[in-house]
């Protein structure tokens, strides 16, 4: 018999048995940094600014005291503090692990486990591959040691013996995130790791191949390493989902949270398929970052089925990163709503050591951050944010046939692309130090189109190659640049989409080969009525904004830029009945900007953080924006 869910994450939030419906906004409060006496207050304050839900880390170093030995007393006592969370009317989400946040020492593992040769990563030379996390630097763990697995599996088992009596409905604890921020900590040179012999095992098996993967550059073989290094996350992160089910969590919600990277150098539809649930995205960002922000915003919209969760959120942040501004982090978190995110993972809320910023103090006392997070919370419950939809007509598809290969053929490497794509290093980011030319040409392409369909004024969703089907279909235009490479399962899902009847368009390439280098033999052709990019567009933006118009056909909206040389981004959000209930405008520049809107008759736009209200007279309201501002607007018959 099939056993019935506890709770699950749906595309409108969290559910429990029953029905009941619950917004997935968190709030992050460190019990174990916090002295029993300040949790209830702590969470009191939580409650007060409107969260329905806490969340912490449970990490693993906290509590163990050596092998097999654990302690749950004092601070470290969870029971106890998951009977505070529900004595204030709240949820909770826990985060077991085996990895927790990178500003706990070791990142949560035991000394034991990351000094243990038989459980270290290793890199093509053979040794241990460091993480060079403050205050310390440590040897990262590698998932594929057996040896890891047990005392991890160990670890989670324990966690489940003390959290099971207080699962929902019999406890507060409602959902499970699956390990953290899974990207071979930020490791992912191509030959950086992992060499383990029980992950060349892995390799082995995935593959068939008999040889161990290459350890410098090898043309013919490197991709292929850099391919099953996403298998490897894969296989991790179902592990841990497979060792958390073991430990009694099998009928709770779970996720997981990919690091603030970019887009192509994580993979929210593989993770997603390991955990049994949505893969969410960390923005750690200040107001300058407009661009990356909305870029990362609108994949994790477009790709993080059935719930686009932006997991955390930085609230303040560790003293070891650029400050970060309440200023910038508002403008981010309106940014990141106005690619389409649906779940809110705030980071911090509480205070606590190697912290800066968070707008509850370790007292429980509320600073002025936290007059935003109020409003933010009443204002998304009263529109019922989690209903709408961000009106996006057109998918522009990332393939990752190009981008493996800058990973496999860098210049750099083993430095880690997360590292060069933080340099300036032209449009192709960090595929410009690829020793293959196709990957940076292909990103160009790519943020070519992006820009093309902003000064067309046409929304579009950043869609991952391996996304389900339906974040693909029922769009009137899909987009999918292309060189001379392509990969095989996407060029298929092409192939049906336009026989579908949805319009199509390719290139500026036709691909002949295969995301390895192989051949598409038989399946080379192109499919019937797509269409091709202009070879000469990428120097010709206006003519390629011209094409992808005509190509996407009336998308227009009632809500729209008057002005079109007006370098902003609009976002209309509509309900269940097609009522558009918010808008979003964003001004990428770092200047100042002035839009003038076209309104609907009989329409009010309000800012609910200002104040201000518009109502139109002639058709047309105008609206100032800051620099790197987004405005969040609601809208309401006059």
């Amino acid at each position: 018999m099939e056993t019935r869910p506890r709770s699950e994450l749906t595309e409108r939030g969290l559910r429990l048995a029953g029905g009941r419906e619950v917004d997935f906004f968190t709030a992050e409060i460190h019990y174990w940094r916090l002295p029993r006496s300040a949790w209830a207050p702590c969470l009191a304050a939580v409650a007060e600014l409107g969260f329905e839900i806490a969340s912490s880390y449970v990490p693993w170093s906290v509590h163990e005291t050596g092998p097999s030995r654990f302690d749950w007393s004092g601070a470290r006592d969870l029971a106890a503090f998951l009977d505070e969370v529900e004595r204030a009317g709240l949820l909770a989400v826990l985060k077991p692990g085996p990895h927790a946040e990178l500003t706990i020492t070791y990142g949560g593992f035991p000394e034991r486990v990351i000094r243990d040769p038989a459980m270290q990563a290793r890199s093509a030379r053979g040794g241990p591959i460091w993480f060079p996390s403050p205050p310390h630097m440590f040897p990262v763990p590698s998932y594929a040691a057996q040896a890891f697995r047990a005392a991890a599996g160990e670890w989670l088992r324990e966690v489940g013996r003390v959290v099971a009596p207080r699962l929902v409905p019999g406890g507060p604890v409602a959902a499970i995130q699956v390990d953290n921020e899974f990207q071979h900590f930020f490791r992912i040179g191509a030959h950086d790791g992992d060499y383990h012999p029980d992950a060349l095992a892995w390799w082995r098996e995935e593959t068939g191949e008999k040889a161990d993967p290459p350890r410098a550059y090898d043309p013919a073989r490197s991709a292929r390493w850099v391919a099953f290094k996403e298998v490897y996350a894969e296989r991790a992160l179902a592990w841990v989902r497979g060792a958390l089910d073991s430990a009694g969590f099998a009928e709770v919600a779970r996720y997981h949270n990919a690091p603030p990277s970019q887009p192509a150098l994580v993979h929210l539809p593989r993770a997603a398929r390991a955990v049994g649930g949505p893969a969410g995205l960390d923005f750690y960002h200040r107001a300058s970052d407009y661009a990356a922000v909305r870029e990362r915003a609108l994949y994790l919209a477009g790709t993080g089925a059935p719930l686009p969760i932006a997991a955390e959120i930085g609230v303040g942040g560790p003293p070891w990163l650029p400050p970060m501004s309440p200023a910038d982090q508002a403008e981010v978190t309106r940014g990141i709503l106005a690619g389409g995110a649906r779940g809110l993972c705030f980071f911090m809320v509480v205070d606590r050591e190697r912290w800066y910023g968070a707008p509850v103090s370790e007292t429980g006392a509320l600073r002025p951050p936290a007059d935003f997070l109020r409003q933010l919370l009443a204002t998304l419950r009263e529109i019922e944010w989690t209903s709408l939809r961000r009106r996006a007509p057109v998918a522009l598809v990332m393939s990752r046939a190009e981008s493996r290969h800058a990973i496999a053929s860098s210049l750099a490497d083993p430095l880690s692309p997360v590292l060069t794509e933080l340099l300036d290093l032209g449009p192709g980011g960090s595929a410009e130090l690829a020793r293959d030319r196709a990957p940076a040409l292909h990103r160009r392409w790519l943020e070519a189109v992006a820009s093309a369909l902003d000064a067309a004024g046409v929304a579009y969703d950043r869609v991952d190659e391996e996304a389900d089907d339906e974040r693909l279909a029922g769009r009137r235009l899909v987009v999918a640049p292309t060189l001379t490479r392509v990969d095989r399962r996407l060029w298929r899902r092409l192939h049906a989409l336009a026989a579908s009847g949805v319009q199509v368009v390719v290139g500026p390439e036709r691909p002949v080969r295969d995301e390895l280098d192989q051949p598409l033999g038989e399946e080379v052709a192109l499919p019937r009525k797509v269409g091709l990019l202009r070879p000469a567009s990428l120097e010709d933006p206006g003519g390629l904004a011209r094409d992808l118009a005509h190509a996407a056909g009336d998308v227009g909206s009632a809500y729209r830029v008057d002005d079109p040389s007006t370098p902003v981004h609009t976002s209309v959000f509509e309900n269940p009945h097609g009522e558009v209930r918010a808008l979003t405008l964003g001004n990428p520049l770092a200047a100042p900007a002035s839009v003038s809107l076209s309104l609907p008759a009989g329409v009010c736009l309000r800012d609910p953080f200002s104040g201000q209200t518009w109502r139109e007279k002639s058709g047309v309201v105008q609206i100032d924006l800051g620099a790197y501002a987004v405005r969040l607007l609601t809208i309401a018959p006059t």
